[in-house]
């Protein structure tokens, strides 16, 4: 029996011997999170991300839209009519002097008829062939009177006229627009005392001026 009651308590303090050795060895655990409740920490990091990168998508395409986005009267800015100013000083008129307006009047009536135009040319041909005329300077001034005639056509044509001389005053025949016809009677006498009366037909052609030149002209015999 005592040999039982030793074993007995030889197994008691082995046993006992052996809890302590394994509660001195026992460590601390690390706190247990459920697996439930990390996912969802997880989802909502993951779904405020995803909610992040739509915001700023969108707002991406919204500035490209708008540098993109044309012309419309909608987007037109209208200016109020206040911020418009518009400048309301008159110019000061010049004045005009009496003689210099009278002279223009004058000027005016004498482009506007090209009978005037025959009476100066056949007046400087008169005036060149005569014998105190200045010939090269009068064949000049005939020739300003034409629409493309130099200077040499009148002084070959005339270089053999010793007398000019005008036996009816020039009349229009017709005028209409910026046209007209003007015809003359005339007489020549060249240096061997020959003598030769003729019918000229001036055509006329008017600027933007008024002022009317020779553009050709028709003769014939009386």
């Amino acid at each position: 029996m005592k040999i039982k009651s030793k074993l007995k308590n030889l197994l008691f303090l082995s046993l006992s011997g052996i809890l302590i050795y394994a509660c001195g060895e026992k460590k601390d655990e690390p706190v247990f999170v459920p697996p439930n409740q990390e996912f969802s920490a997880d989802q909502d990091q993951e779904q405020k991300a995803k909610e992040e990168f739509e915001r700023l998508k969108k707002l991406e395409e919204m500035q490209k839209g708008d540098s993109n986005r044309p012309v419309t009267p909608d987007t037109v800015i209208s200016l109020p009519k206040d911020s418009v100013k518009t400048d309301t000083v008159k110019p000061k008129e010049k004045k005009v002097d009496p003689k210099t307006l009278q002279k223009e009047k004058e000027l005016n009536k004498k482009l506007t008829n090209p009978k005037t135009t025959i009476d100066d040319y056949l007046e400087y041909i008169k005036r060149g062939v005569s014998e105190d005329g200045n010939f090269d300077k009068n064949m000049k001034r005939a020739s300003e009177l034409w629409d493309g005639r130099g200077t040499n056509t009148f002084k070959r044509a005339y270089k053999d006229t010793k007398k000019f001389s005008i036996i009816s005053e020039p009349e229009v025949v017709s005028q209409k627009g910026n046209t007209a016809k003007v015809k003359v009677k005339i007489k020549q006498t060249d240096k061997n005392n020959k003598e030769s009366e003729i019918i000229v037909t001036y055509n006329l052609v008017a600027d933007n001026t008024g002022k009317w030149k020779i553009k050709n002209n028709v003769v014939s015999k009386k």
